[in-house]
């Protein structure tokens, strides 16, 4: 009673201190949820409950293993009804509520292995009823009893028992198994000293383990032996120790004329006798499949029990695994056995120390489909060493982590191989000699040859045939002469030194590419686009991260090709601005990546722009602006008048069209230089100087006088020689800063005649006033006194007067 109050106050302490941590749960603990999905918990190695582990309505799967848990409450998993999954191994469980699984209906798996749990026929496993698979071997309990409690586990299918403290097997330790559709059932048990056939009562199952820890009492295993024996097809054997027990017994007679068709020893020691009672028993009954793994081997095969003849085996299937004789050296030769070996379809002997297969054996395996033989000490000589047509019927040949150096010579010792398709030869010293020929069996199609030290010259030697082709590991630079192989659906080249994959273009099957950790600096697209990849690997290459690796980083987002390892492991590696990036985060903009585009479209900007300006200026007449301010210009500096210290000879110089001279000559020119006093008048018939350029002569007469005249009229607007007169005049306002120009109209000008090049005299008269001739006589007086009035001034007598054409 005592006992009982100390338990349950400290599982309200407990329960207390589960809430609390509960509570802290998701300020403390954000690490426990897995960023990945919501359904699966994994706190496994975190000191739960120290450091608090919540679980959200919809967790299928919770891991809670390699913890510090004590006591299984009900708390625990509340509310989590959709439950699945629950790993609890390897914690210190001691105690579990009777009501701690009440709400997970639903759950499946239930590992709670390797912890403190005293008796395994109180724990409630009622509530349970969708529980397919239970471990909870390892626990402190000292024996078996199944409580009424597992018969309600009627969808239990395995379930694994046991300890190494186990001594002894009632007879209704498993009472509770039957009826239940157990498919596999795992019992680990330690020198047990009593067995009442307990397991007499399995039936039907698929796989029987048998982990026994025994070196004693072998005729009770013996006994156990004979009451499963017809239970299963398949039967693994773990921790049995024959060569300490000290003793030849025929345990294995036992399984002689049973149902066992598959046969495993694991973690076994052995000696010559017990070798001979197995092969016995294995022929005597149905056994198919035969395995070892890691087992050690007191023997030289110098068997003094009597095997039986081999012609009745049924053994189809033999594996060896781990296998540890310190007297390999002395090891009789087995070819009488060579019977044994003749039905057998699937051998395979992994770290074994094997260096030899003779002849004898390896001519006689001639239904032999599968042969395996990692990890040894075999070389080309020492496999096939000379034989005649050896395994003739080989689908499969495994030869990793052996001593073989020359390709060229493992091609030719398979070659006669009609059937075989898998070669497997990695991680050996592999090399290939161009002077050497190659020669492989038509029927290869898949070739691992990893981890050797091939160069770029190994495509020379492989076969056409080929569907999947593994070269990584190897020291490869440039892929060529590999459109040969135009059934390749699958290949391999990571961990090379590879640059480019431009020679893979021609392989119309090709889905599978893998060639991370190479030299790679650019992803071709195009070759990408072309195939029809179902998976990719690129990464850990050196790339340039440059304007096309954004259209590379979109392809690898949206295409559906698995691309693995994106986008982690695709990094830029240049320019050093952007080294270590990843793809997807890069991030250019159109300038940078389309600078050809960005200069074309400058150009024709540029152009545009050019386009205009001339069109402008044909429009404005810029070119006659400029070709007239050139020749004003020069012929400035060429005259011998200071522009700046000037007498003024004229009171005014006429401008006028050739058209317009005689009402000029008959008018205005009579009117002026008749009037009282009389007017200096300047015109270009009579007073341009001969032998001056036209222009010098305009500008001279122009400086020199007070008042430029220009008689308006259609005619004026036409002359090209009235529009220079006219510039320079302008021009001369602006030397001098007042105004000296007379506009007279002699006709009236609509404004839209007037060209564009005498835009200013356009401006003109729109903003300052001119003279306009009438027609009406009577008018006409009063429009010479207006103009003599602006004339009006005292100047020098003309000068020296001469005479041109315009």
């Amino acid at each position: 009673m005592t006992y009982l109050l100390k338990v349950r106050k400290s599982t309200s302490k407990l329960q207390a201190q589960s809430i609390v941590v509960l509570g802290l749960y998701f300020i403390f603990c954000t690490r426990c949820v897995p960023a990945e999905t919501e359904h699966v918990i994994n706190c496994s190695a975190q000191n739960y409950p120290t450091t608090p582990c919540a679980f959200p309505s919809d967790t299928k799967t919770v891991d809670l293993s390699h913890n510090s848990m004590e006591t299984i409450l009900r708390q625990d998993f509340l509310g989590v009804r959709g439950l699945r999954k629950l790993y609890l191994q390897f914690n210190k469980i001691s105690a579990v509520d009777p009501e701690a699984f009440q709400d997970n209906l639903e759950l499946e798996y239930l590992d709670i292995s390797n912890n403190r749990l005293h008796d395994i026929s109180t724990l409630p496993f009622r509530s349970l009823p969708a529980l397919n698979h239970l471990d909870i071997t390892n626990n402190i309990d000292t024996d078996i009893i199944l409580g009424p409690q597992f018969s309600s586990l009627q969808n239990l299918q395995t379930v694994k028992l046991g300890n190494p403290q186990i001594s002894s097997l009632r007879e209704n330790s498993f009472r509770e198994l039957e009826g239940l559709p157990l498919k596999e059932f795992h019992l680990i048990t330690g020198d047990f000293s009593e067995y009442e056939h307990s397991l007499k009562s399995l039936h039907g199952l698929e796989k029987i383990t048998l982990e026994v820890n025994m070196w004693q009492n072998l005729e009770l295993l013996k006994s156990l032996f004979e009451d499963i024996k017809n239970a299963t097809k398949t039967l693994k054997i773990m921790s049995l120790d024959l060569v300490k027990s000290g003793k030849f017994v025929s345990l294995f007679s036992a399984l002689e004329r049973s149902q066992v068709e598959s046969l495993a020893l694991q973690n076994i020691s052995m000696t010559d006798n017990n070798i001979a009672n197995l092969l016995n028993a294995s022929i005597k009954s149905e056994i198919e499949e035969l395995s070892f793994d890691n087992i050690l081997v007191d023997t030289i095969g110098n068997w003094r029990a009597q095997i039986e003849p081999f012609e009745q085996t049924h053994l189809r299937r033999f594996f060896i695994k781990n296998i540890y004789n310190p007297n390999f050296y002395k090891f009789y030769s087995l070819e009488y056995m060579v019977n044994l070996f003749r039905p057998l379809i699937k051998v395979s002997i992994v770290n074994a120390g094997l260096f030899y297969v003779p002849c004898i054996i390896s001519d006689s395996l001639e239904v032999l489909e599968s042969f395996n033989v990692t990890s040894n000490l075999i070389q080309e000589y020492s496999l096939f060493p000379g034989c005649h047509r050896p395994l003739p019927s080989l689908r499969s040949l495994v030869v990793d982590h052996n001593k073989f150096v020359d390709l060229p010579k493992l091609g030719l010792m398979t070659s006669h191989m009609k059937q075989l398709m898998n070669l497997s030869a990695e991680y050996n010293s592999l090399v290939f000699h161009s002077s050497t020929t190659c020669h492989w069996t038509e029927s290869l199609k898949r070739l691992n040859l990893k981890g050797n030290f091939l160069l770029s010259n190994v495509f020379d030697c492989l076969p056409a045939s080929l569907e999947v082709l593994d070269l990584s590991i190897n020291n490869i630079t440039v892929v060529s002469n590999i459109e040969k192989m135009r059934n390749l659906k699958e290949i391999y080249l990571s961990g090379n030194s590879i640059f480019t994959l431009a020679e893979l273009s021609p392989l119309p099957a090709l889905r599978i590419l893998h060639a991370d950790g190479n030299k790679i600096t650019q992803v071709n697209l195009g070759m990408l686009k072309a195939f029809n990849l179902s998976e990719l690997k690129f990464s850990n290459n050196p790339f340039e991260c440059y304007c096309d690796i954004q259209d590379v980083s979109k392809y690898f987002e949206n295409t559906m090709t698995s691309i693995i390892g994106w986008p982690e492991n695709y990094q830029c590696q240049v320019p050093l601005s952007l080294k270590g990036t990843s793809f997807s985060s890069v991030s250019l903009s159109l300038a940078q990546c389309n600078p050809g585009i960005i200069a074309g479209i400058t150009v024709v900007c540029i152009a545009i722009l050019v386009a205009l300006c001339i069109l402008l200026c044909i429009k404005y007449n810029v070119p006659w602006y400029l070709r007239t301010l050139w020749l004003w210009v020069r012929a400035k500096k060429s005259t011998d008048i200071d522009l700046v210290e000037r007498n003024l000879e004229y009171h005014a110089f006429l401008s006028y069209s050739e058209h317009d001279s005689t009402w000029v000559k008959t008018n205005l020119l009579k009117q002026l230089e008749e009037s009282d006093p009389p007017y200096h008048v300047c015109i270009h018939e009579r007073d341009f100087k001969p032998g001056k350029p036209i222009i010098t002569n305009i500008i001279e007469c122009i400086s020199k006088s007070y008042k430029t005249i220009f008689v308006l009229s259609n005619n004026f607007v036409s002359s090209e020689w009235c529009h220079y007169e006219f510039f320079f005049a302008h021009h001369q306002v602006f030397d001098e800063k007042k105004d000296s120009l007379i506009l007279l109209l002699l006709e009236p000008i609509p404004t839209n005649s007037i060209p564009d090049r005498f835009c200013k005299l356009r401006k003109l008269m729109n903003k300052n006033t001119y003279l306009e001739w009438p027609h009406d006589e009577t008018r006409q007086s009063m429009f010479w006194k207006r103009l003599k009035a602006v004339l009006n001034q005292e100047i020098k007598a003309p000068s020296q007067q001469g005479s041109t054409g315009k």
